[in-house]
């Protein structure tokens, strides 16, 4: 059975990634030469993306097109890719205590 696509969750997701990330609408919207209003529209579930701008998000964020679409919390996959992407932005030091804190957590 094909997974069910929860628009709205991806809008989330979306402006969620986007506001991490410091990306504006606007620079979304010049990228893909939509209006910014689209671009808010897609956010807050008032329209469904084309496959152009689901591709434009998921290389722009660095994640893959399933974790956009795919919002279930219990797929690895996606948590995966998740963390990774949290992971390539850390400095060495950065990366050296949070192997401490995962020793400790994987440790209880």
């Amino acid at each position: 059975m094909a997974k069910k696509i929860d628009y709205a969750a991806i809008g989330k997701r979306l402006k969620a990634f986007r506001k991490q990330n410091k990306i504006t609408q606007d620079d979304i919207a010049k990228d893909l030469g939509v209006t910014v209003a689209y671009i808010s529209n897609i956010e807050n579930n008032k329209v469904k993306m084309n496959l152009k701008v689901l591709s434009y998000y998921a290389e722009r964020l660095g994640v893959s097109i399933d974790y956009l679409l795919y919002t279930d919390s219990s797929d690895s996959s996606s948590v995966d890719a998740e963390i990774a992407k949290l992971i390539k932005g850390l400095s060495l030091k950065e990366k050296e205590k949070l192997i401490k804190i995962l020793r400790v957590y994987s440790e209880e």
